[in-house]
């Protein structure tokens, strides 16, 4: 923690140093000639004041590129990889690296976040959010641990969805297409007295591939239902209070879990959150805030299955525990040697139960197993924002978490985690061409020793519209409660024929955590140049960045593999181009590319997903009459271990047109993708693959607004 007193000291050394000359009534800090975004610092800035490179993806830019889910928008981000491995599982990390657990990153609804605690995972096909309720998303591209602490490792997104003042009172559009895809979403906005309120209702049904490895009938289908409710209420002159809740609830389709599997481990899942948020002006240059969040993300996954005998008796789950290799060997017919007195006890009596089956000891007893998952967590987080001067403003605050996961498979039980954190950033003009910013944030998880996570950065504007930036910066990810504590085990109940006169026994491998597990690192340097040639229409931002990762946790736990480690690194480097065009014209385009180079990886899977190069592009026209037509091509060269290569284009011609107050869009879509066949890794020895039956997809979109 000395760094992290270190940070505090000088921290509050500038806040004593600035308050001398502090005023009043100050000026907004704003450059209007830039878009303002507030994921980077907590802080509304200008994107040439900014400490890192941010994607913007507007609600604009989703409508006129027919965009209809999160992980597409996503395609428009510079270095960030999305593999759709089947239909319910998206892959999806910014510069890759480990594909089984695409877990460095926060993902951030209206400042709730959906990532997973207990698991470190983000479900994208269960986001309980509408496309049609986004109004932007922010993509943090780097390392911003600074500001929302560790699993910000890589990258932050943040989806903030359209506020309620400013939606119409009514909403609805639907969508059908080929591959089974329907949607249907449905809004409300309402005004009650000094209360505005939206109401979303949706459903989406998407057939998923065709063909698995896992399955030739491509049993992947997802369907998700949801519902979110948003207020925002004006408490006075100087107060507001934001509440919003959200739920989740569907089926999706898994195809395999075991190679015995009599039924489908299809999951059935139930996401539900609230948040509330209390905002008061306590001057006009002083504002503080009070956030509560709740998530309870649930999913029960039975399924049948029937195995051989030996793999069920308690004498080989004991004989496991104490040495698996000697159960293994038991397993493959063999003696085992080499090991304690205490083993070779275990070992024997676990042959002696074997020979006493005789062939019965190869039959197949058949039973319920299960995945079933429930995770919680409950943050409160107290932020103060202090503007000074028109030279220094400042946030900082603290917060509490409690969190933690149930799963008599993965975790033996109940196992739960808290954590502490104190945050903050400063951001100082000395001069009207250059902006300092100074951030860090201080964790204390029960889970892995303290972290601390530092930011500092230098924005220089060397002439009007020029901008350039350097940005030093560290990063963390907590090892998840699974990794640090799992206790798996497989119970089989109803089980027949019983054995030994039970229905219910275990199977006879499991797995316990190594308890030992520190936080995973990352030391990013960056250099970038912000261009914004308004008379253009043209705002192109280009990075060039180095980021080393260690402290790596590469192995995912499992029952039979590794124990994982902090033994994994790799070091990343690169340079991403972001451009989007703005003309008066009617035509409207954006343009990324990100060259990424993997090296001196420790582990294998730490290269699965990654692409050396990749990139999007997308040009829009509008014509007289409401009509406007889009074309868009999103492709990476799937250079990681045992990946495809990936190219989609999108064509979409809309209509819109008014009646009696109310707005129609019509639109018409059709995408073709390079290849049907997507390959991708889950660490085994061969890829798996999903495929389609056709390169071409086409869909109907009808959407009706009434102001």
């Amino acid at each position: 923690m000395r760094r992290t007193l270190v940070f505090l000291a000088s921290f509050g050394a500038l806040l004593a140093g600035a308050q001398n000359g502090a005023q009043t009534v100050l000026p907004d800090p704003l450059d209007s000639s830039y878009p303002a975004v507030i994921t980077p610092t907590r802080l509304v800035q200008s994107l040439a004041d900014v400490p890192a490179s941010v994607t913007i993806i507007s609600a604009e830019t989703i409508e006129r590129f027919s965009i209809r889910s999160i992980p597409e928008a996503l395609r428009l981000v510079p270095g960030m990889s999305v593999i759709q491995a089947t239909g319910p599982e998206y892959q999806i990390s910014y510069h890759g690296t480990n594909t089984l657990s695409p877990r460095r990153m926060n993902v951030l609804i209206d400042g709730i976040s959906v990532y997973r605690p207990a698991f470190s995972e983000v479900i994208w096909s269960q986001l309980p959010v509408a496309i049609e309720d986004v109004e932007r998303i922010e993509v943090t591209r780097g390392p911003n641990s600074a500001s929302y602490g560790p699993n910000s490792m890589l990258t932050v997104i943040n989806i903030i969805t359209k506020n309620p003042n400013d939606v119409p009172i009514g909403f609805a559009a639907g969508t059908a297409g080929t591959d089974g895809v329907r949607d249907l979403t449905a809004r409300l906005g309402l005004r009650l007295g000094d209360t505005a309120l939206r109401v979303t209702v949706g459903t989406s049904r998407d057939r998923g591939f065709d063909t698995l490895t896992q399955d030739a009938a491509g049993h992947d289908s997802i369907r998700n239902d949801h519902l979110s409710v948003r207020s925002q209420s004006r408490l006075g002159e100087r107060s507001t209070l934001a509440l919003q809740a959200s739920v989740a609830r569907g089926t999706a389709q898994i195809p395999f879990i075991d190679n015995f599997q009599q039924t489908y481990p299809d999951r059935r899942f139930e996401d539900i959150y609230a948040g509330a948020r209390w905002t008061t002006q306590l001057a006009a240059n002083h504002e503080l805030s009070l956030r509560i969040d709740h998530a309870r993300q649930s999913s029960r996954q039975p399924w049948t299955t029937c195995l051989p005998t030996v793999a069920l008796l308690p004498e080989m789950f004991a004989l496991w525990r104490a040495n698996p290799t000697y159960a293994d060997t038991i397993i493959k017919g063999g003696v085992p040697s080499g090991g304690t007195p205490g083993d070779d006890a275990l070992a024997v009596a676990a042959i002696g139960a074997i020979q006493a089956l005789g062939a019965g000891a190869l039959a197949p007893r058949c039973g319920r197993a299960n995945q079933d998952v429930v995770q919680r967590r409950l943050d409160l987080e107290v932020q103060d924002t202090f503007v000074f001067s028109d030279q220094l403003r400042v946030v900082a605050g603290l917060g509490l978490r409690r969190q933690g996961g149930e799963s008599q498979t993965f975790l033996g039980g109940e196992q739960t985690s808290s954590v502490r954190w104190l945050f903050g950033n400063v951001e100082y003009r000395p001069t009207g061409h250059l902006t300092l910013n100074l951030g860090g944030y201080a964790e204390r998880n029960s889970l892995s020793p303290s972290t601390f996570s530092p930011r500092a950065a230098a924005n220089l504007r060397l002439a009007p519209g020029h901008t350039l930036r350097v940005v030093f910066s560290n990063g963390t990810r907590s090892p998840d409660i699974q990794e640090q504590r799992t206790n798996w085990s497989y119970r089989f109940d109803g089980m027949t024929p019983p054995l030994h006169g039970s229905t219910t026994t275990l199977f006879y491998q499991s797995r316990t955590g190594p308890g030992n597990l520190t936080s995973e690192r990352i030391r990013s340097r960056e250099v970038g140049y912000l261009l914004n040639a308004q008379s253009l229409g043209l705002l192109l931002d280009v990075r060039v960045f180095d980021d080393h990762l260690s402290s790596l946790i590469s192995e995912r736990t499992n029952l039979a593999g590794l124990v994982p480690t902090n033994a994994g690194s790799v070091r990343l480097t690169g340079a991403e181009l972001q451009l989007t065009l703005r003309m008066p014209s009617g035509w409207n385009g954006y343009a990324n590319y990100a060259y990424l180079d993997n090296r001196d990886a420790t582990d294998i899977l730490e290269r699965t997903q990654w692409s050396r190069h990749s990139g999007a592009v997308g040009l829009s026209r509008e014509f007289a009459d409401g009509w406007e037509a889009a074309i868009a091509y999103a492709g990476q060269s799937g250079d990681g271990h045992q990946q495809s290569a990936y190219g989609r284009t999108d064509l979409s011609l809309s209509r819109a047109f008014s009646g009696n107050g109310t707005r129609w869009r019509a639109t018409f879509g059709l995408q073709r993708l390079d290849s049907p066949t997507t390959a991708y890794s889950v660490g085994s020895a061969e890829a798996l693959e999903s495929r389609r039956s056709n390169r071409l997809a086409a869909f109907l979109r009808l959407g009706v607004t009434v102001p």
